[in-house]
C-alpha cells in the first residue's frame, strides 16, 4: 500500500510540475537553469521516477508563485505570493505544536505517515530531513497544511 500510495504521489506531483511548466511555456532545460538544478534530475521529477525532496519542491512553488498544498494535491487553490525558504526546525516546532495540541502521541505520526517511530523522532528532532512523502501523508491524515507547517502561508 505504501509503494502505491508513494507512486500515485510521485505521479500527481510529476502530473502538476508538467501542467506548470507547460503553462508557462518553458522547456526542461530552461527551468532546471531557473531552478539551478540538473536538467536530467528535472526530467525524473516530471516522469515520477524519483520522489522530489520537499526542498526542491518549495523552490519550485517559489518560482511559480503556487502553494507546495496545490502542487501535493492538497488544496485546490493555486496563487500566493510566497517566496519563503524552509527552515525545517519551523517544520519540527510547528509538528510538535499540533501534536501537544491535539494531545497526540509520536505514534500517531508514525502510523499516519506509515513509518518508524525512530524515524519520525528524528524529523522532530531536526536530525533528518522529512521526506515529501512522509509529509504528505501526515499532512492529509490530519487535515492539514504543508505550507502552514512550513509558515509559507498563515491561515
Amino acid at each position: 500500500m505504501v509503494i502505491t500510495m508513494k507512486k500515485e504521489l510521485q505521479f500527481n506531483i510529476a502530473q502538476k510540475l508538467l501542467s506548470l511548466r507547460e503553462e508557462n511555456h518553458l522547456t526542461q532545460n530552461e527551468l532546471s537553469k531557473q531552478l539551478e538544478i540538473n536538467r536530467a534530475t528535472y526530467s525524473n521529477y516530471e516522469a515520477s521516477r524519483v520522489e522530489i525532496p520537499i526542498s526542491t519542491l518549495n523552490k519550485i512553488a517559489n518560482f511559480y508563485h503556487v502553494n507546495i498544498d496545490y502542487i501535493l494535491g492538497l488544496d485546490k487553490r493555486q496563487k500566493i505570493n510566497s517566496q519563503k525558504g524552509i527552515n525545517f526546525q519551523t517544520l519540527a516546532d510547528n509538528l510538535k505544536q499540533f501534536m501537544k495540541e491535539n494531545n497526540l502521541k509520536i505514534e500517531s505520526l508514525a502510523i499516519d505517515a506509515n513509518t518508524t517511530i525512530s524515524t519520525i523522532w528524528a524529523y522532530l528532532h531536526n536530525k533528518e530531513t522529512i521526506r515529501t512523502t512522509y509529509l504528505y501523508l501526515i499532512c492529509k491524515n490530519n487535515n492539514l497544511s504543508v505550507d502552514q507547517l512550513l509558515e509559507r502561508i498563515i491561515l
